[in-house]
């Protein structure tokens, strides 16, 4: 089976603990808005793709679908203006105020519904689908090319996110684990994926797969630093 690649970009949100969207907020490293930043991670993905170690193996069968699709919502305008000039697929959740899970289902209709033709399989949908926040302002290529590699190797699987709660992000014994986003859903999921409802995102679709040993968790310390308040981005930018 050919592994064809489609990525979502979740900023639907309304940052209602930021005072203003924080999605266009500068990211102190790069300069550019956090969307912005947060899209060119996946940008840069088919890249990192090829040349990152861990992914060596795959490079002849891994084929990332042209232009992350970007769903937005309450900022849909802020948003669109920070992005126009990347190439991103952009999608407007009118439904953002039920939550996270209307943003995903918009984005994976998208992408089953509208993926290219013309990938280099011949194949129209996506094998896999990446799904990731645009307020994470630690997450890099890298970060996102080891989960690509983990999918890889256990296609039937999701692959999430694993990080510890303790304030550093390191796995360890004394706290339990957390599997998030970023992730990557098999097509048999997508289904699941269509079905969810509320502000619980991906949740309940990683646990049903948990259950019956079909997750892969992979340790991405960077995916538990998120930006809820402008207070969030001092550690960056000190």
């Amino acid at each position: 089976m050919s592994y064809r690649l489609g990525c979502i970009l979740l900023a639907g949100g309304q940052s209602a603990r930021f005072g203003g969207n924080k999605l266009v907020s500068v990211h102190p490293v790069s300069n550019k808005p956090l969307v912005a930043h947060s899209a060119q991670q996946l940008l840069k993905l088919p890249s990192v793709t090829n040349i990152h170690a861990t992914l060596a193996t795959y490079a002849d069968v891994i084929h990332c679908l042209p232009q992350p699709v970007v769903v937005t919502g309450k900022w849909d305008l802020s948003v669109r203006d920070a992005l126009a000039h990347l190439p991103v697929s952009l999608v407007t959740n009118s439904l953002w105020q039920e939550g996270i899970a209307s943003s995903i289902r918009e984005g994976v209709k998208h992408l089953v519904g509208n993926a290219s033709p013309r990938t280099e399989t011949g194949q129209a949908n996506p094998s896999h689908i990446l799904i990731t926040l645009a307020d994470l302002p630690r997450l890099t290529a890298h970060d996102l090319a080891n989960l690509v590699a983990a999918s890889c190797a256990n296609p039937a699987h999701i692959v999430c996110s694993e990080w510890s709660d303790d304030g550093t992000g390191a796995i360890s014994i004394s706290a339990k684990p957390k599997l998030t986003v970023p992730a990557i859903f098999p097509a048999a999921a997508f289904k699941a994926l269509l079905t969810l409802t509320g502000d619980v995102g991906a949740k309940p679709v990683i646990k049903d797969y948990e259950k019956e040993g079909k997750v892969t968790a992979v340790s991405i310390p960077n995916a538990q630093f998120d930006i809820d308040t402008p207070q969030d981005w001092t550690p960056l930018a000190d």
